[in-house]
């Protein structure tokens, strides 16, 4: 429910609880979305620079891949790791298709709205404009 973006108090109602009940769960919740969003970053070998907990998204630098990386929590599907795609080279390459679809449902899983017409558009510019939204918006929750 929090990650469906309802308040404590909200979820507090409808569970017919206290708020401090909700509060306490949320507050367990909270350091364990943390610990895993560490653990997948310790794991796959990429250094940490912004966490939303509440949101269940880490962006970080992978240093093996040399690109952009978003680890997320989500109840419903678990933790994923999303690479910056930025070879540049998807006229030769033969997995465009397939790369396009994942990026695509990426898109979809990190809630990134795109146009028409960004969706047509080849993998590397496709994964610059759903990255830079990513961080467009965990950004600017910082600040």
């Amino acid at each position: 429910m929090i990650h469906d973006g309802l308040s404590q108090t909200e979820i507090a109602r409808r569970m017919n609880v206290s708020q401090q009940a909700v509060s306490e769960v949320v507050g367990a919740i909270s350091e364990r979305v943390s610990a895993a969003l560490n653990d997948a970053a310790k794991l796959n070998d990429i250094e940490p620079r912004f966490m939303d907990v509440s949101s269940g998204v880490m962006l970080g630098w992978s240093s093996c891949f040399k690109t952009e990386a978003v680890i997320t929590l989500n109840p419903r599907i678990g933790v994923r790791i999303y690479y910056q795609h930025n070879l540049g080279e998807c006229k030769i390459c033969m997995k465009k298709r397939a790369c396009k679809s994942r990026l695509l449902k990426n898109a979809q899983e990190l809630r990134v709205p795109l146009t028409r017409k960004e969706k047509h558009l080849d993998p590397s510019a496709l994964s610059s404009i759903v990255f830079s939204r990513v961080l467009e918006r965990n950004t600017s929750v910082a600040e």
